[in-house]
């Protein structure tokens, strides 16, 4: 009698989606963005000035309008590619499931930390990146190194979303 062993699910790989967020590039600078822009635009709107030190810098009526139409765009701009990095992440979080691939490429940049894999879904083959922003600890991984062999967490309908596990893993 063959005994029949279910697929480990995502919680066993300790990935979570605030942990994602928190190392999504597009998100941080998003969200830095987003929040810049308010901690302004806020003051400028109900106080008419921005308290800076133990001064102040005075805005002008038309200068609230400007700085006011740079955060609302600033917000048009950044809330939508904030949605849609949380749906997407949630989805493939929701119904992943987890295939085997090999790291091909690895790419330290200033800011950013790539990795480049390939695998097989349906018999097709695949090549993705994912990247997140520079975490040592995680860049020093073994498991990352090219020709290593990782798990990948795969979207079943649309496997050009995917994520490398052991970028996102605690």
């Amino acid at each position: 009698m063959a005994v029949v062993k279910p697929l480990p699910s995502v919680d066993e790989y300790q990935l979570s989606l605030p942990r994602m967020l928190f190392l999504d590039l597009p998100v941080v600078v998003s969200s830095l963005l987003l929040a810049g822009a308010w901690l302004i635009g806020l003051p400028a709107l109900l106080l008419g000035y921005l308290p800076v030190g133990v001064g102040r810098i005075v805005f002008t009526g038309g200068e609230v309008i400007v700085i006011l139409a740079i955060a609302l765009l600033i917000t048009l701009l950044a809330g939508p590619l904030i949605v849609m990095r949380v749906v997407q992440f949630r989805s493939i979080l929701a119904q992943g499931v987890v295939l085997h691939g090999q790291v091909i490429r690895r790419l330290v940049t200033f800011a950013e930390f790539r990795v480049d894999y390939v695998f097989q879904h349906h018999y097709q083959p695949f090549q993705q990146r994912n990247a997140i922003r520079r975490q040592r600890h995680i860049e020093a991984r073994p498991s990352l190194e090219p020709g290593s062999v990782v798990l990948v967490l795969v979207h079943p309908y649309l496997p050009e979303r995917s994520l490398l596990i052991e970028l996102y893993r605690a």
